[in-house]
Formats: C-alpha cells, structure tokens, sequence
C-alpha cells in the first residue's frame, strides 16, 4: 500500500482496530518530511508540518483539547472557505482547519501551529501580520483571539510536545577563541587541495544571545535553505556539516553550490554583473558605480547576457568568484530613491553600506568607498550574517546570474513555447498577495521542471480596492480582455517571444487614470506593470526574479502593485486597507518587496495555492465577474472568445493539481534539508526559518530596512 493511501486511511479512520494497526504503523513512520492530507474532491494537499511517531504525540487527546480551544473560533471565522462545506467552484481552500470534519481540521490545524512559540504560529501570523480575511474590529483583535485559542490548546498538551535539544547547554558560552580552535582542528586534516574551497559558519553568536533550541534549528535549516536557493545550477541538496557534533560550527565546500554553471567563464569578458537597482540608473542625477569604482549604464545593466556553453559543467573559478562576491555583502543595494505622489522623483540614494559585520577576516581590502573581506583570510562567517547576506537582492541577482530581460532568462532556463500562447495554463486570481487582481501562468521547462510568471499592475485612484470592485472600477485589464496580447519589448523581438504582455502604459496613470483604467495598450514600449518569477532549480528548490515595466530584471516591486507583508507589519490596518496607487506610496516608508528575501518569505511551502477566479466564476455563471466597461461585459456574451478562455484557462481543479505537484517537488527537497539539519526527533520547521535569520541579523547587527535591505 502506498504512503500517500496509508495517510488518507489514517487521517479519516482512528487506529484504534486491530485491523489498521499496521497500516497505521507504517503511514506514522514514513519519512516524507511533510504531510498528505485529503483535499475534499478526492485528492490531496501537501503540508509542510509531519507529525511523525518518533515524536511521541497522542493525536487522540489532542483532537480534544483541539475541539475545546481552537476549533471553535476556526469554525466560526473560517469555515466558508476553508472546509469542504465549501462547494463553489474553487471550494474546499486548503488549509482545510477549519472543516466540518474535526479529525480533517485537527490534521491541517496541527501543519499551522508553533505550540512551542503560539504567537509565531502561521494561524496567528495570518492575521497579525497578514492581514488575511482578519475577523471582529480589526487584524489586532482577530490575532489576539486566535493567539489565545492557540495558546489554550498548547496548554492543554504541552507535556506531549517533545523537548527539542541544545548541541551544547544553553548556560555555557561558547568564545570566539574556541570557535578558531575548532576550525584549526578541521582545517589540519583537510587535503591541502580542498582548503580554498572549506569554508566555515558558525551559531555561536545566536547560541549566545539565548536562542531558543526550536530558533536554532530554524536557523540550522535556514542556513542550508540559503545556499541550496543561491545555487542556480547544482544539481543536489547539500547540508552543511556539522564540524564536531555540538551543532554550533558548520563547513561547507562553495564547489557544491558554485561550482557548476551554464556560463562560459572563459569569455575574455566574463565578469560576474552589477546587479543594484535599476532606478538607481534610470533616476540618479549622478551615475552609478559597481563594486569596482566602474560607471554602470542603464543600458549595460539591462544588456546583459552571458555567453553560455552547451551544457552545465564543474567549474570551480564560478565557485571563487561567488563567493568573493557573497563576501562583498549588500553594497550595490538602493537606500530610497522614493516616489513621493504623483510624478515626484527624490533623487539622493547612495549605495547601502557592505553590512558584513559577521564575516570574521584577519584583513580588510577596500573598494568603492567600502570594506570587504578578503576571501583568502577569512576565518568563518557568522551564520545568520550569511544567511542574510545571499538574500539581498543585489547579492543574489549577482551570483544567480539573472540576465537583464526575462525573454533571455527564459530562453536560458528552458521555458516551453512550442505550443504558442497554448504553451501556457493561465490564472487570473482575484485576491492575492497583490493589491489589484493578479495575472499569471504556469509553464513547463526542459529536464521536467517549472515556471510560474505573474504579470502585475500598478493599481489606480487612492480608494478602497473592494469598493472599487463593487464600483465596476477595477484595473485589473484581464476581466476585461482575458486574451493575452504578447508584444515585441525589450526582451524579445516578436510577439513570439511570449515574454511580456501589453496592459496599460506606463506614465499614463499619472495624469488620467480613468482613460486607461483596464485597457490594453497593444503596443511596445514600457507597460504599467511588474513582473515576478520562481522557477524551479536543478536541486528542487525554488529560484526567484523581479522584472519591471521593460522586462527588465529588477530588485524590488512598487507597493503600488504587491506588498510584503512581514515590511508592513507596522503600517495601521485603515492604510493598509483604504489606500492604493500613489497615496500608499505617499502614507508608508517605501519598504518595497526584495527578490529574493520577500520570495523566500511568502513561498515558504513552495508554490502558493491560487484559485483560478476567472474560469471557476464563469462556470458558475458569471454572476461573481467583475462587470461594466471595465469588467466582463465586453466579452461575456460571445461564444468564441468564452470558448477560447475556457481552453487557456484551466480551472481551479485542475490547476491545484498542478500547484500541489510543485509543491511536491520544494518539500521533498526541504526535507532533505531539515532531516540533516534539525536537532531532535522533532524535524518540522514551525516558521519560514530563512526570514526568521534574516530579521535575527537585522536586529543583532542593527542594520536598517532600507528599499534592499
């Protein structure tokens, strides 16, 4: 019997009998590192959270005190669309805590609780951070209520939840010195060869500062998580290891992530790219410098392209110069070029400084007005520092080598445009993390693998997005024109090209918002819009990429068009609710989504779950569409062009099944992860543990959220 059969059996039927002990048995020990759970139309959903047997929790006495504490305040608040009562075209939303079925809910509740820290649970997160669908007066009071309905059920099996165990005890101080110690140990029974390429990273400093057991192994994965994401062409997972069993000092060989690449290195001009700030190009009244005190163009920035060979290969000088560039830290990154309402440009934005406080050197060798490590001296990095370091959006951009147009990124990566437009399954979602509707589509790429775009528009007027739905004003142009119309831009050369889509141009929503509001362009040129890529590595990890109103590659997206949450956390709810365009530009610090932070953070199961709003409402009769001049109207009614989006828009059936399929690809890869890197039998991460680091090392190195950083 399968894993995936032993799981549904266990879910929906108690292993009291003697009949099913053994298939019970068998489903609590597989090592999937996550769970398969019912889907409610037959199939299932992947969750990151397993609760396997070797951690010894009674699931019995804790579906009682689930129906005691928490149950209730999920069904009151969450069961029209989080159960299987939910019979729409979309129904049954994933996670399903919230079902009808306690036993169902009690397993999705369990994947999306921190019964060791409650306040972090992703329950609670959802509405204190995300705002999501947030119930009573406001996100504060729903979080509360859900952070105490949390904190009751913890309370009543606190003694079920396993301890999780320190590799050194929490009251000892572990010293720099023993640290050097430790890596002169391993460096002597090193081969002399493979010295350049060791390189060591170390959690002391969080073991100091009194990091919980649970956090260190949250930190422990998300070091793994970071350098396995950064690695664009390696073909595997690969852990650090643990250098002498204390869990606190890790080497890693840079061959293992750098050391294979599709790039010709060889090219007399290969060079690893600026990868800053494209505004800092296109509105800076002084030019821009890379890393090397070297002008940098708009037009060089966006030119890029590496000459590539005809397959990956080793490649160990790929290795060298990445990690020459991780020690270079953020310093290309933008501190705030800030669009300030309608048409106002502030200039003014230097180059953030390096931030490499935690990478520990005997020298310094500067450049550019900054200081960086030497990679030859280097004696380790401190761990969160790393972590933080390959996730700034110019480091990263850099040793991804992200070409400067998407239509060469997808050419690189494989993308499948055999079929024309019919190449891809198109979604349009009507809430998502974006402010306005989001456009997106899923494509196929060479050695199996995916690619998610999504294409985002800068959203119109000051007013409340869901009034303006009920107005018939929406700006979301795809209600209004399901067809896509791909054009010739700077990523490509024809309308073949299938890179980039006309909606409305740029420049345009400044002046007269109501003439452009959800119509087509049709032609080249900038588009009012913003671009997000993930796709999938060689590893099974996800890569990720910012593009912008040319196609071209970007750093960060406008809050006019999406949001992170976790960068807005402290922004009032009636800001974040009533206002969009430029007056949300106006009312918050210009705290905009990074690539790839913000990514990593939002997609920390993989691929999001969407429902495909366009195709389930049509089917249902149209009666949810958007309508008006601006909504369906135009096309509703005419049988070929309903036909024609019926084949390109796949419903939300369908697509879930693609999603999940995704999904499982990210998780078994993370489990690889946390299986190697997790201390105790307890191997599930409780919150996205790379974002955790990233926010430690802000706030331990107190560096400043600025645009990238």
């Amino acid at each position: 019997m399968t894993n995936r059969t032993t799981l549904l059996i266990k879910i929906l039927i108690p292993c009291g009998s003697v009949l099913l002990a053994v298939v019970c048995a068998t489903a609590a020990r597989t090592k999937l590192g996550y769970s398969e759970l019912p889907n409610g139309r037959g199939g299932t959903n992947l969750e990151s959270v397993n609760y396997a047997e070797e951690m010894g929790f009674d699931k019995a006495r804790s579906v009682k005190a689930f129906q005691e504490t928490l149950y209730p305040v999920l069904r009151a608040n969450c069961s029209g669309c989080h159960s299987t009562e939910n019979i729409t075209g979309s129904g049954a939303q994933a996670p399903l805590h919230a079902d009808v079925n306690v036993n169902l809910a009690h397993e999705y509740a369990l994947t999306r609780v921190n019964f060791r820290d409650p306040q972090n649970s992703r329950l609670v997160v959802r509405m204190a951070i995300e705002r999501h669908h947030c119930f009573g007066e406001n996100c504060v009071t729903a979080a509360a209520k859900m952070l105490a309905a949390v904190t009751a059920w913890r309370d009543k099996v606190a003694d079920m939840i396993p301890a999780v165990p320190s590799g050194v005890d929490q009251s000892t101080t572990i010293t720099e010195a023993q640290v050097l110690d430790w890596i002169a140990a391993d460096k002597a029974k090193t081969p002399a060869a493979d010295r350049e390429f060791i390189k060591y990273t170390s959690f002391h400093v969080l073991h100091n500062a009194g990091v919980s057991p649970q956090n260190m192994n949250h930190a422990r994965v998300g070091l793994s998580k970071a350098l396995n994401t950064a690695a664009r062409w390696a073909p595997r997972v690969v852990n650090p290891v643990d250098v002498n069993g204390k869990g606190i000092l890790y080497k890693f060989d840079i061959r293992d992530y750098w050391g294979y690449t599709l790039i010709d290195t060889s090219a007399p001009d290969f060079a690893l790219w600026y990868s800053g700030s494209d505004d800092d190009l296109s509105f800076r009244k002084e030019g821009k410098v890379d890393l090397n005190g070297k002008p940098v163009k708009y037009a060089e920035m966006v030119g890029q392209v590496h000459k590539l060979k005809p397959a990956v290969t080793r490649d160990d000088k790929f290795a060298r110069l990445v990690w020459a560039r991780i020690l270079k830290g953020n310093a290309e990154a933008s501190t705030g070029v800030q669009v300030l309402g309608v048409g106002t440009i502030v200039d003014g934005a230097e180059s953030a400084p390096p931030n490499i406080d935690g990478f520990v050197g005997a020298r310094k060798m500067g450049g550019n007005k900054q200081e960086y490590v030497d990679p030859q001296d280097l004696q380790y990095a401190e761990a969160a520092q790393l972590i933080y370091t390959l996730t700034r959006p110019d480091v990263y951009n850099a040793i991804m080598a992200i070409p400067g147009y998407s239509q060469n990124f997808e050419e690189e990566l494989g993308v499948d445009k055999s079929r024309g437009m019919d190449s891809y399954d198109y979604m349009v979602t009507r809430k998502a993390i974006t402010v306005d509707s989001r456009f997106f589509w899923r494509a196929q790429t060479k050695n199996g693998g995916y690619y998610w775009k999504t294409f985002d528009i800068f959203t119109q007027g000051e007013s409340d997005i869901d009034q303006a739905y009920r107005n018939g004003d929406v700006t979301q142009p795809f209600w209004a024109h399901p067809i896509p119309k791909f054009i010739a831009n700077q990523g490509g050369t024809t309308p073949q090209d299938l890179s980039y889509v006309a909606t409305i141009e740029l420049g345009k929503y400044n002046f007269d918002p109501k003439g452009t509001v959800g119509r087509y362009t049709g032609k080249d040129g900038a588009q009012q819009s913003a671009e997000e890529i993930i796709f999938s590595l060689p590893n099974g990890l996800q890569g990720y990429s910012l593009m912008g109103a040319w196609n071209q590659r970007r750093v960060d997206a406008f809050t006019k068009i999406v949001r992170d949450p976790r960068l807005q956390r402290y922004v009032e709810d009636k800001t974040i609710a009533n206002h969009t365009g430029d007056a949300f530009a106006a009312a918050i610090t210009d705290h905009r989504l990074n690539n790839a932070s913000s990514c990593i953070g939002c997609h920390a199961d993989g691929m999001k779950r969407a429902n495909n709003d366009l195709r389930d409402w049509l089917d249902e009769g149209g009666s949810r569409l958007p309508k008006g001049e601006f909504g369906v109207d135009g096309w509703v009614n005419d049988a070929a062009t309903v036909a024609r989006v019926r084949e390109l828009y796949k419903p939300s059936s369908v697509m879930r099944e693609k999603i999940e399929t995704d999904r499982r690809v990210y998780l078994d890869a993370m489990a690889q992860i946390q299986q190697g890197m997790i201390l105790g039998v307890d191997k599930n991460i409780y919150v996205e543990p790379t974002i955790w680091t990233i926010e430690w090392a802000q706030h331990h190195y107190e560096y400043p959220i600025t645009r990238s950083n």
